[in-house]
């Protein structure tokens, strides 16, 4: 079903009886729609839909409202709404002049008609309305669904905070009984119809780009193809669609590049050769979830707004903290939109904070990239550099993933990757929910690509990583690689505790090994042949000054807060409960220090603060 487009406006007209004549009349209905809302409770009129006491009569009027016994009827009750109404079982015309007054459900609230256009959409999973068009409040919901046919159960509008509803307003396509969700983080389960804002536009046109195609939900069907393409200056060709079943073209309704001749193409599995504009549905901002690593935040250009972040962050798994959308000026989380990694908390930085490591900026996704893991035992993305549930379809088949019978499987399995992956037999699109499991080497896990950079030690006795430079299990196999590695002839990684070798990554002729701590015999010495460690690339070397008062790094030679951690972790330096301290302390040095009674690293923004003698600065060595 495409969108249909009526204003409320035509709407009240239905609902009018015939307007008051006079020209003496303050207020003539007829300059101005009136539209009466239904009687159930809570039903208000939406802010600033709601007449003053002088234009009351008059609206009332105009739609079936009667004076009792010649009285205009004024009060401030608790039980009705606020503003003009009328009595349901009479239609004695009343105005409220309490603003905190609750409908109880006998009341008809006398309204301003929104100027607003209404659309419904189609009811699939996930079906929402997209950012800047869920703009129908509670009040406005129950006027705004009954003009695109919706119904209110026993004169109730259905208010709830569920899971499976869209936040908003929407219709239940079975019944049409209007719903109002409360949750942020409902999402569609398919039986539902978002209400929503019409907009100029009835659908995006897509860069002619090879591969491009709408998302999974977003194409439109034949029937609607020509209206929406033409609204957003596509043409027909001598007068008509052009309908086939191309294998070069995006499946569905799209323009060729050329002339912008409308096409719809009935080949589900057409593959854009790079010559056609997809038409795709208007969905909400599309974002990723960056890992939460130190001083990660959104690049220039890719930052969500204020008033996007919410719904931003909620279709990629954010939630709100107790219901709370957290807005502030945060020293230890990224500017803009972000979410706290333990809950997936939603906030929004206002200031200039630096990611501490606890916190995924959430961005403006452009052209999802993926990469492909080896099947083998054990294999799984880095933490931090797995896709999402809803990212996973688009990362996979993006890397040749195909959904298996038109399925998305997902489950808790033990013997296969976390997060997305894909069956090594057929390329079938899975993903899995059990974060313990682990891969038994029949699947590929589907990964955000790492830039890692790292740097190869040569193969002499004892050159192993610094403290604080060596790659974790997870991430070995891509540093290996970045560094001309590659998995053995047997495609397995091998781990293990290995005598004579280095503890963490390092080649072996070439193949790339895991060595585990081991205190006594864990080491390089050289006879084990060729052997060499894969380390992160180091910063300028630190050194650590005395611990003195006034102690403080020359000019010049101070680390950044982005350098810090890794420098004063290589002199010995410990996050306090894996915390990275900043603050503006005036009795400790300005920049990069670790306390002298245990190591933890801080580092302060106060540049005329003066040491008190506890603290030792990290400085660049020289």
């Amino acid at each position: 079903m495409f969108h249909r487009h009526v204003t409320l406006a035509s709407f009240a007209l239905l609902m009018k009886s015939q307007f008051l004549k006079g020209a003496d009349s303050a207020f003539t209905p007829g300059e101005d729609e009136v539209t009466l809302l239904r009687a159930g409770r809570g039903i208000n009129c939406a802010p600033g839909h709601d007449f003053n006491k002088e234009e009351c009569i008059a609206a009332a009027h105009s739609v079936g409202g009667e004076l009792r016994e010649g009285r205009f009827l004024v009060g401030d009750w608790g039980n009705t709404p606020p503003g003009c109404f009328i009595e349901a079982s009479d239609k004695a015309i009343h105005y409220g002049r309490n603003g905190g007054g609750v409908n109880n459900g006998y009341f008809q609230s006398v309204c301003f008609a929104a100027d607003d256009e209404v659309t419904v959409l189609d009811a699939y999973k996930g079906s929402q309305c997209s950012a800047g068009h869920a703009g129908f409040s509670e009040e406005e919901c129950v006027a705004a669904a009954m003009s695109i046919g919706g119904v209110l159960e026993n004169d109730v509008l259905k208010v709830g905070e569920w899971s499976h509803a869209p936040y908003g307003c929407s219709i239940q396509e079975s019944d049409k009984t209007i719903h109002f969700g409360t949750s942020i983080e409902g999402i569609n389960d398919g039986d539902f119809q978002p209400v929503c804002v019409a907009g100029t536009d009835q659908g995006i046109k897509l860069r002619a780009t090879k591969g491009s195609s709408c998302d999974s939900g977003y194409d439109f069907n034949e029937a609607d193809c020509v209206e929406a393409a033409l609204s957003i200056g596509g043409k027909l060709r001598n007068g008509k669609t052009i309908v086939g079943a191309w294998g070069d073209a995006p499946n569905a309704c799209f323009l060729e590049k050329s002339d912008k001749a409308i096409h719809y193409n009935n080949n589900q599995g057409g593959i854009n050769n790079g010559g056609y504009h997809p038409i795709c549905k208007v969905g909400t901002i599309k974002a990723t979830l960056l890992p939460a690593y130190q001083g990660n935040a959104c690049d220039p250009g890719n930052e969500i707004a204020l008033e996007d972040c919410v719904s931003s962050a909620a279709a990629i798994g954010g939630k709100l903290r107790g219901g709370v959308f957290r807005i502030g000026e945060y020293e230890n989380g990224p500017p803009g939109c972000f979410v706290e990694n333990s809950d997936k908390a939603i906030h929004f930085g206002t200031g200039k904070g630096y990611n501490n490591g606890y916190f995924q900026p959430v961005c403006v996704a452009g052209p999802i990239e993926a990469s492909v893991l080896q099947d083998l035992k054990g294999t799984k993305c880095t933490p931090g550099f797995d896709f999402t549930e809803l990212e996973c379809i688009e990362a996979a088949t993006a890397v040749g993933g195909i959904l298996r019978k038109n399925k998305y499987i997902v489950g808790d399995w033990a013997n296969t990757p976390n997060a997305c992956f894909i069956e090594a037999r057929d390329k079938a699109i899975h993903y899995g929910r059990n974060q313990g499991a682990v891969n038994n080497g029949y699947f590929h896990p589907i990964c955000k690509p790492e830039k890692i950079e790292a740097v190869l030690k040569s193969p002499y006795k004892r050159d192993d990583c610094k403290k604080g430079h060596n790659f974790s299990e997870q991430e070995c196999i891509a540093a290996g690689k970045a560094v001309g590695g590659s998995i053995g002839w047997n495609r397995q990684f091998p781990r293990g505790y290995f005598s004579n070798a280095p503890s963490g990554c390092f080649l072996w002729y070439g193949t790339i090994y895991y060595g585990y701590h081991n205190r006594y015999v864990n080491y390089n010495s050289g006879t084990y042949n060729r052997c060499q460690s894969v380390c992160k690339v180091e910063a300028e070397e630190a050194t650590l000054l005395p611990a003195s008062k006034g102690a403080k790094c020359s000019p010049g030679r101070e680390f950044s807060k982005e350098e810090c951690v890794a420098a004063a972790q290589s002199v010995g330096g410990k996050l306090r409960n894996d915390k990275f301290l900043v603050g503006n302390w005036a009795y400790a040095p300005y920049g990069c220090f670790t306390e002298t009674r245990d190591g933890a690293i801080h580092f302060g923004t106060n540049v005329g603060s003066v040491n008190n003698g506890n603290y030792q600065p990290v400085c660049i060595h020289g």
